[in-house]
């Protein structure tokens, strides 16, 4: 679980640390060939509660997400909330998981840093990289095959950088795994409350 937690926190803070502004020329397109102005959107209202049993939970990040029913949000040490690590939703005593950055860009590229830039970022460093509009956030959603994660990542108002990085319950189950990760994604959106999973009597 601890190298796990290290290789996840490792690729997400390789955007995370940025020390000066990329330079691209014209319009940035991420490696699908999305843009940021033709993002492939997705509505949390699609999400599949027949992939697993959804729980949505707050992040306090202004944005929600849903997650199988049985994860955890699990305790963090001071080395990963140091490392701006907010939350690690997952199951009780390690596997699949989803952990939950924010960082604050470093003052020389806070205000020019932009969507585009990221994606760009990610594009260069994941198997694959999207731009994508979920439920009105701005995003890039990416895999990395190497690594066998699937993530997300988006700018706040405010200089941050919020990323989430999924993984499965073990590298072999990766691929089959990919429905559940694409639920997860689905499910972001801004913090509102979400329709209820619950059969009403």
């Amino acid at each position: 679980m601890k190298k796990r937690l290290a290789m996840i926190t490792a690729a997400m803070m390789a955007v995370a640390a940025l020390s000066a502004p990329a330079v691209f020329a014209g319009e940035t397109e991420a490696a699908s060939g999305s843009t940021s102005e033709d993002p492939v959107e997705f509505s949390y209202m699609d999400v599949d509660d027949s992939i697993f049993d959804c729980q949505w939970w707050d992040t306090g990040l202004g944005f929600d997400i849903c997650v199988p029913a049985d994860w955890v949000d699990a305790d963090l040490t001071q080395e990963m909330v140091d490392a701006g690590v907010i939350h690690i939703y997952g199951e009780d005593g390690g596997g699949a998981n989803c952990t939950i950055t924010c960082t604050e860009l470093p003052a020389e590229v806070a205000d020019t840093y932009d969507i585009d830039q990221l994606g760009a970022d990610l594009a260069a460093t994941c198997t694959s990289a999207m731009f994508a509009d979920l439920s009105g956030i701005p995003a890039v959603i990416y895999e990395n095959d190497e690594a066998h994660v699937s993530g997300f990542g988006f700018l706040s108002d405010d200089g941050y950088l919020i990323q989430g990085v999924i993984s499965a319950p073990s590298d072999d189950e990766y691929e089959e795994y990919g429905p559940s990760i694409l639920n997860i994604i689905t499910s972001i959106s801004p913090s509102m409350e979400q329709p209820s999973t619950e059969t009403e009597a």
